[in-house]
């Protein structure tokens, strides 16, 4: 299975109208939102929260503030993948069923996991500005950023392959951090995106590389919450009968401890 995603930080209406306008999603994608957009609303794409957590912010108040902003999400992916088992059994108390967080960067055969909190974990599997910024932490990273081998790991085994892509690096093609923290200031103003955008290779380049391997082995991208079912009935047809792999979100008053 292969679920596209994507985080809107720094994309307004407009942006996102515009994101939807030009990049085109094989299948159906899963939204991790800063806001609530309505060009969103009129697509098949699953949505939820994307909340910021960090030392100067409520984070209660913030978990709270984006809950009720998308009352029917079933998933949870915070700003810098911000998480702990507390996070994990507020998260479960309050109707989440999963969490995209940890990082499984470029490993082969990922399953989901349930937490002993009530969640399910996605790890992610690619994340374009993690790709892109390696070499700044690694730099005997071998062959560089948007590597085809990482599509070809993901359509070539049976495992769950997360891509965690951010709108405003596809709509720039950013190819790396220098580029991004130019033009990132001047994107949030509205200018003009021919003026913006990477022309060489970069994080759109390798997004429709991605797309095109995906339409050529005839393989769509399902939404989170739709891998999660598909896994659970896997799981299930493989276990005895009367017995299932489902386990419902955790009844909570609150984090234990706290």
């Amino acid at each position: 299975m292969l679920c596209l995603s994507f985080d809107t930080d720094h994309m307004d209406e407009a942006r996102m109208a515009e994101f939807l306008g030009n990049v085109d999603i094989p299948g159906v994608g899963t939204f991790f939102c800063t806001q609530k957009y309505d060009c969103l609303e009129a697509t098949p794409h699953e949505t939820g929260p994307h909340p910021t957590l960090d030392g100067g912010r409520d984070w209660q108040a913030e978990l709270e503030r984006m809950r009720e902003m998308f009352p029917q999400a079933r998933g949870w992916r915070s700003h810098s993948c911000v998480f702990s088992h507390l996070l994990a059994e507020w998260l479960a108390g309050n109707g989440y069923h999963y969490v995209s967080t940890n990082d499984q960067f470029g490993h082969k055969g990922i399953q989901l996991v349930r937490h002993p909190w009530g969640v399910w974990h996605f790890p992610i599997f690619y994340m374009d500005n993690m790709d892109f910024s390696s070499t700044c932490f690694w730099e005997e990273e071998a062959g560089g950023p948007f590597s085809d081998t990482m599509i070809e790991t993901a359509l070539g085994d049976d495992g769950v392959y997360v891509f965690d892509f951010h709108p405003i690096h596809l709509l720039l093609n950013t190819p790396g951090r220098d580029h991004y923290f130019t033009m990132r200031d001047r994107f949030k103003a509205g200018e003009d995106l021919g003026k913006l955008a990477y022309k060489g290779a970069g994080t759109l380049s390798f997004f429709e590389r991605l797309c095109s391997a995906m339409r050529r082995r005839g393989q769509e991208s399902l939404s989170l919450g739709q891998a999660l079912e598909a896994y659970q009935a896997r799981q299930n047809s493989t276990l005895p009968a009367g017995r299932t792999g489902f386990v419902p979100p955790l009844e909570s008053n609150g984090p234990v401890g706290q």
